[in-house]
Parts: structure tokens; C-alpha cells; sequence
């Protein structure tokens, strides 16, 4: 289910990459998502993370607490939001 659904969620996105050439690999896993990024940058030897905020503001991502947030915690590589 977790793969099918994962494949499916990515392939409009990795029709742009390809199409831009850009090199890229996708990955599906199940669990905390925020552990799982940070997880699996240190077990691919990753530089850094570069990943997207949903736009919340300071106090809305203290409130609920977002997964950005908790992966500049969590990751020992820099991280870069883009909003």
C-alpha cells in the first residue's frame, strides 16, 4: 500500500526533474517523517537537506510543532527551508 501510494505521489514531480535533467532519487518510507528524513540523509552520506516549509508562521509552527522543524533538530547535516 505505503509503495504504491508513494509511487503514485511522486510521479508528476519526477517527470519534471527528469525533464529538467536534474539528478535525483526518490525514496518511499513508513514512519515519523521528520526521523526518517534526518534517518535517511546520514545513511546516504547526504551533504545537506533542502526541503519545503508549508508557510506557517513562527507561532503556528510552534504550535504544531512542524516536521522542518523537528528535522533541524534531528539532522546532523545543515538544513535549508524554502518557503
Amino acid at each position: 500500500f505505503h509503495q504504491a501510494e508513494g509511487t503514485a505521489a511522486l510521479a508528476d514531480v519526477e517527470t519534471l526533474l527528469q525533464q529538467a535533467g536534474c539528478r535525483f532519487e526518490s525514496l518511499i518510507h513508513v514512519g515519523h517523517a521528520a526521523q526518517v528524513i534526518a534517518d535517511a540523509a546520514q545513511a546516504r552520506g547526504c551533504d545537506a537537506i533542502v526541503m519545503g516549509t508549508r508557510g506557517m508562521s513562527a507561532f503556528g509552527s510552534w504550535a504544531l510543532g512542524s516536521i522542518a522543524t523537528k528535522v533541524i533538530h534531528l539532522a546532523t547535516v545543515p538544513v535549508t527551508l524554502v518557503k
